[in-house]
């Protein structure tokens, strides 16, 4: 697993721990999936992340290498002000950097206004299921974190309704699974049901 590495550009600027009202609101998610594990830290790298839009488009998203953290607070997010997937750059700030995912985070958001939460996860028994079900949808083999899942993400939902089938396994990222929705809750309710069919979602 190498997830935790930014791979894009990034003009980040360092400064005070985010305000609570851009944060707040994603804790109670955030601290579910950690105390699940689908949030968490292995071999010293973190894994999964967190993020919601606000109304004026701006995104807050869990800092990169956070996962090791049972809670976090302004210092463990950051805000991402904008984003050139063209590029391959994003501009934020705060005291730490956005996650590795941010730009696929951003693309989800592009694909359809009405997605306001990201959710990524990790989970060996929960992937492998998606990755042999025709259930759900996948990514192609691609990497983490690159242009190329970015495309990837746009080109599975072509022609859908996203909020139809709001989760999807990241082949070329194992372990890796996203699920979206309008809000925190809505996003984790796909995670749930997944979780209703394993006793232990976070063995590796």
């Amino acid at each position: 697993m190498t997830d935790g590495v930014i791979k894009f550009r990034i003009d980040h600027t360092s400064g005070p721990a985010l305000e609570a009202s851009f944060w707040r609101p994603i804790e109670p998610i955030r601290r579910r999936l950690y105390e699940l594990g689908l949030i968490g830290v292995r071999d010293g790298i973190g894994y999964g992340n967190v993020s919601r839009r606000l109304e004026d488009g701006r995104i807050v998203v869990t800092a990169t290498q956070t996962g090791h953290l049972p809670r976090l607070d302004g210092e463990g997010y950051a805000l991402v002000e904008a984003y050139d997937e063209a590029a391959f750059l994003i501009r934020s700030r705060g005291a730490a950097k956005p996650s590795s995912e941010t730009l696929t985070h951003a693309a989800l958001y592009e694909i359809d206004p009405l997605i306001g939460w990201v959710i990524h996860i990790h989970s060996a028994p929960l992937w492998e299921m998606m990755m042999r079900s025709k259930k759900y949808l996948k990514s192609a083999d691609v990497p983490y974190g690159t242009p190329e899942m970015v495309r990837e993400v746009r080109r599975i939902y072509e022609g859908r309704d996203p909020l139809k089938e709001p989760l999807f396994a990241m082949a070329g990222h194992e372990e890796g699974i996203v699920a979206f929705g309008r809000s925190g809750e809505e996003a984790l309710q796909p995670i749930e049901a997944l979780l209703s069919t394993t006793s232990n979602p976070s063995r590796y």
